[in-house]
Parts: C-alpha cells; sequence; structure tokens
C-alpha cells in the first residue's frame, strides 16, 4: 500500500495488540489452501504473493517490501481459502494484527472505522492498479512503469520473479532490459 506515513502512525497506536513474526528466505507465511486471519506488515525483508497457474507455474502477483501492508484480503473478510501463498524472499520480520482484534477496533470507535475504510481502500486501488497494468500495457510498458513508479521492485527482486510479475518469459525480461539500455545510449 501506498499510504506508509499514516500506517506508522497507527502502527505505534497498536503496541498492545499487534504480534511480530520472523521468516526465514523462502519461509511460507501464508499456503495455498489456508485461510488468511491477519493484515500485516512488513518491517524488514520483503515477501512475494504468487499464484500457480492451470499448468502448474508459479506467477508472482505482489511484492512487499518494508512497510507495505500485506494481506490475502478476501480470506480476511470471507473466511475463503486462499488461492495464493505468501513467501519470503529474503529473511523478513513482520508484524501482525489478527482478524478479532482489527475488526474489535472497528467496532470500538468512528477513529477506527475510518482506519478499516482507509485500508480498504488502499486494498482495492492496489488490486485495480495490478489489474490495469496487465490488461492495458504491454510487457516493456509493465517495466518501464516499475522503473518509475516502483524502481525499489526491481532492486529488491529477483529477475526471474519480475519476469513472471510481468507475465513474460525470464529471457525477454532480458532482451527488455537490454533494448531500453540501448535506446538509453542513443
Amino acid at each position: 500500500m501506498k499510504n506508509k506515513v499514516w500506517v506508522d502512525e497507527i502502527v505505534e497506536a497498536l503496541a498492545d495488540i499487534v504480534t511480530y513474526k520472523d521468516i526465514k528466505k523462502g519461509e511460507t507465511l501464508l499456503k495455498i489452501g489456508e485461510v488468511c486471519d491477519y493484515v500485516g506488515r512488513v518491517e524488514v525483508g520483503s515477501l512475494r504473493m504468487f499464484y500457480l497457474d492451470a499448468e502448474g507455474k508459479d506467477t508472482s502477483f505482489s511484492f512487499f517490501l518494508k512497510k507495505d501492508i500485506f494481506t490475502h484480503y478476501e480470506g480476511l473478510l470471507t473466511g475463503t481459502a486462499s488461492l495464493m501463498e505468501i513467501v519470503a524472499l529474503v529473511d523478513t520480520r513482520v508484524l501482525l494484527i489478527h482478524k478479532k482484534e482489527l475488526f474489535d477496533l472497528y467496532e470500538s470507535s468512528f477513529y477506527w472505522q475510518k482506519i478499516g475504510r482507509l485500508m480498504s481502500d488502499a486494498i482495492f486501488l492496489n488490486a485495480k492498479e495490478r489489474i490495469d497494468f496487465l490488461l492495458f500495457y504491454t510487457p516493456e510498458q509493465r517495466y518501464i512503469y516499475l522503473q518509475t513508479h516502483q524502481s525499489s521492485i526491481l532492486e529488491e527482486v529477483a529477475q526471474k520473479h519480475i519476469a513472471s510479475y510481468i507475465g513474460i518469459q525470464p529471457q525477454s525480461l532480458s532482451r527488455i532490459k537490454k533494448r531500453l539500455d540501448s535506446t538509453k545510449l542513443t
């Protein structure tokens, strides 16, 4: 999520009810088939959310870097098992607030209801951004978009995961990068 400033203030206010979890590189935080009952924030490290396509190939759906909020929102709201998996790309520390505590907060005041609405708005806008990314941009435009708007992903995430996020093979990503680099030189 992009609204990291107000999130810092919320984390401070929730100090008594959040928990911290350390996840080793390659360890899974949420498995396909599990129900997500928390909202989390990356404190240190990075996570990758991915799904398995019809052929069983893993495809990156999202990345969560330092201070990013993450969840499987559908599961949080409905108790539906996740079709996605969240795995640590490097040793990672996350902060978690569980559904019961979160929903109790929503019931406690209009302030927390507003925070919940802001969070759901941000989740919706991130999902819409991802849909637009896939529907309206060519792979080269997707890469340029990452360079322009989310360059930290390019610095912290392996090329094979970026390629699957863009919807291409790693070799095609290499060609795009080479082509873009050569146009910068001319």
